[in-house]
C-alpha cells in the first residue's frame, strides 16, 4: 500500500475539496463533522492530495524578469498536450485572480504563507499584458483538459459554469446549449471518477447529496462515490489518521440505501479501488 503521513492538519486538504462543491455548487453540499476534519501539510497542494502525482508548486520569482505571459502560452499552446492545456488555463486563471484580490489565495494556501511583496511584484508584472481575447481562451484550454481527462480538469470544468457563466444553471435552465454543458460535465466527471481520479470523485459524492443545479439528488450514487474514496483514503492516510469517510461521519447516508443498492454501490466503490491501486502499482514502478 502506499501511504502519504496526513497529521491532523492533512484532511482539512479533504475539507477544502468539500468546500470547493459548496462553491460551485451552493445546493449540493452537506456539513462534514468536524473531527473529520484535519489540515494540509505546509507546501503540500490540494492539487497533490487529488491526484497523489502532482508536482512542486510553482512560485513566481522574484529575481528572475518572468517570460512574458503571451509567450508562455504559445509555448504550451504549440505542444498540443492537454496537460499543457490545463497548464495554460491555469496560468490565465491565476492572473484573473491575482487581478481582483491582489494576491493567490489559492498558491498561499499550497505554501502555507502569504505571498511577499516580491512575489506579488513578479505576479503583477507576469499579468499586465492579460487580454480579453486571452480570458475567453482559457475556457477552450480548461475544456480541452476535460476532454482529455487531466485530472482535476473535469471539477474546474464544472465549477466555472456554462461558458463560464454558473448564473446560467439558474436563470436559462431549459436553454439547450446549458442542458448540453450539464451532460457534458456530468459525463466527464463520471469517466474520471470511475478512473479512480479522486477529485471528482469527491466532486460527484458531494453533487449526488442533495438536489442542485447540474443533478437531481442521489444516494446511491453518492454512496458508492462515498465508499470509493474511503477505499481510496484507506490506502494513502498513514496508520492512525482518521478516515474521514468512514460510516461513523456519514452512516445517515447509508441509511437511506436498501441492502440491495448498498451492495451495487459497494460493488462499484471496491471497481474504482482496484482501478486507483492499478495506477498508483504504475507510479510507484514507472
Amino acid at each position: 500500500m502506499m501511504h502519504i503521513k496526513l497529521t491532523g492538519l492533512a484532511i482539512a486538504v479533504l475539507a477544502a475539496a468539500l468546500a470547493l462543491a459548496y462553491w460551485f455548487l451552493p445546493d449540493d453540499g452537506v456539513p462534514v463533522a468536524a473531527s473529520a476534519v484535519p489540515a494540509p501539510a505546509q507546501g503540500r497542494s490540494l492539487a497533490a492530495y487529488f491526484t497523489l502525482d502532482a508536482s512542486a508548486v510553482p512560485v513566481p520569482d522574484p529575481v528572475a524578469p518572468p517570460v512574458p505571459l503571451a509567450q508562455q502560452l504559445a509555448r504550451l499552446a504549440a505542444s498540443g498536450r492537454p496537460e499543457d492545456a490545463y497548464a495554460a488555463y491555469n496560468l490565465l486563471d491565476d492572473c484573473i485572480s491575482f487581478e481582483k484580490e491582489g494576491r493567490l489565495p489559492g498558491l498561499e494556501f499550497e505554501l502555507g504563507r502569504e505571498m511577499t511583496a516580491e512575489e506579488k511584484a513578479a505576479q503583477r508584472q507576469l499579468c499586465a499584458g492579460l487580454t480579453q481575447r486571452q480570458r475567453e481562451d482559457r475556457l477552450t484550454y480548461l475544456a480541452t483538459a476535460a476532454k482529455a481527462g487531466v485530472p482535476g480538469a473535469a471539477t474546474l470544468f464544472l465549477s466555472e459554469g456554462p461558458f463560464g457563466d454558473r448564473s446560467a444553471l439558474r436563470n436559462r435552465p431549459d436553454d439547450p446549449l446549458v442542458q448540453a454543458w450539464k451532460r457534458q460535465a456530468i459525463a466527464q466527471l463520471t469517466a474520471q471518477a470511475d478512473d479512480a481520479e479522486v477529485s471528482s470523485l469527491s466532486t460527484l459524492m458531494m453533487a449526488y447529496l442533495r438536489d442542485g443545479d447540474v443533478v437531481r439528488k442521489d444516494a446511491p450514487q453518492a454512496y458508492g462515490y462515498l465508499l470509493a474514496l474511503r477505499l481510496v483514503y484507506d490506502d494513502i492516510l498513514a496508520p492512525g489518521v482518521t478516515n474521514p469517510y468512514q460510516d461513523e461521519y456519514w452512516h445517515w447516508l447509508q441509511d437511506e440505501l436498501t441492502p440491495a443498492q448498498q451492495a451495487a454501490a459497494s460493488a462499484r466503490a471496491q471497481a474504482i479501488a482496484a482501478k486507483y491501486r492499478q495506477h498508483a502499482g504504475r507510479a510507484a514502478h514507472g
